[in-house]
């Protein structure tokens, strides 16, 4: 009895059930303006916004408000919260030794995001990581392959390494390199060429498409065509022209040689008699 009139007292005495309304109070109002934040960012992306940022923006602003959350609840509670800030950024140096690497990505998602080199549904290459960006998260970057596998890359292998974004620039420039026979003509074959890009609606006139000799070689008299087209027309034009170019050269008689090694045999069987 005289225990429960005790803990009765400390409840009196320290005010605990306003201090845990308080607490739910904050909780609640914490969980609308998580509610509206996420409104808002739904908003931006609307306006423009770079949807690979959204995993990002969202780790952070969570974990920002779990924080605060805790922070305001421990103080509301009696808990010296100075004291914590302080102690925790006096262990802020043996944390940072310890968590370098998911700091460091934290940091290179940050200036991914800032910079930009990429964007959502961009196709990258970056060393062995190749795909289409998905997002930018806390601690990895979300891609895509184009044979649908699956990949999750640390920030900081993306930030430390050149980044090939094939899906950057508007435009891009094509070069088709075909070999044909020495004995073809080589008039013939540029004219056939230029032909099937005067043709094609999706090569764009500026810059000028060129078509160069470029190498005699073993087997062959190789002619590189250079023509640019928009990015989003890239690999299906490319296909295509190929496939004209295979198509025209044969209506032509314009062959595409395979390698070929001439061999020289010598009889020797006449020194062979005389000895």
């Amino acid at each position: 009895m005289e225990y429960i009139d005790s803990l009765k007292a400390l409840i009196v005495e320290n005010h605990i059930i306003g201090k845990l309304a308080t607490i739910v109070l904050i909780l609640i109002a914490f969980k609308v303006v998580r509610v509206l934040l996420r409104k808002l960012l739904s908003h931006a992306q609307t306006k423009g916004m770079d949807t690979s940022a959204k995993p990002l923006v969202e780790s952070l602003v969570n974990h920002g408000l779990n924080i605060l959350v805790l922070l305001l609840s421990l103080h509301i509670l009696g808990v010296n919260t100075a004291g914590i800030v302080a102690m925790v950024g006096a262990a802020s140096l043996a944390i940072g030794l310890a968590l370098k690497d998911m700091l460091s990505n934290i940091a290179s998602g940050l200036l991914l995001l800032t910079l930009r080199p990429f964007k959502a549904g961009d196709y990258i290459e970056c060393g062995n990581i190749k795909g289409k960006i998905l997002g930018i998260g806390l601690f990895n970057t979300i891609l895509d392959t184009v044979d649908g596998i699956f990949v999750s890359a640390p920030n900081g292998s993306l930030w430390g390494a050149p980044i090939l974004n094939y899906s950057y620039n508007a435009k891009r420039r094509m070069d088709i390199t075909v070999s044909i026979d020495y004995k073809a003509d080589i008039n013939k074959a540029t004219n056939i060429l230029q032909s099937l890009i005067t043709q094609e609606p999706r090569f764009l006139k500026e810059p000028e498409a060129s078509i160069l000799v470029t190498e005699l070689a073993d087997n062959s008299v190789n002619i590189c065509t250079k023509v640019w087209a928009k990015t989003a027309d890239y690999f299906i034009l490319k296909s295509d022209f190929t496939a004209k170019i295979k198509e025209q050269f044969d209506a032509a008689g314009i062959d595409i040689p395979y390698p070929q090694r001439t061999i020289h045999i010598v009889n020797d069987t006449a020194a062979e008699s005389k000895s």
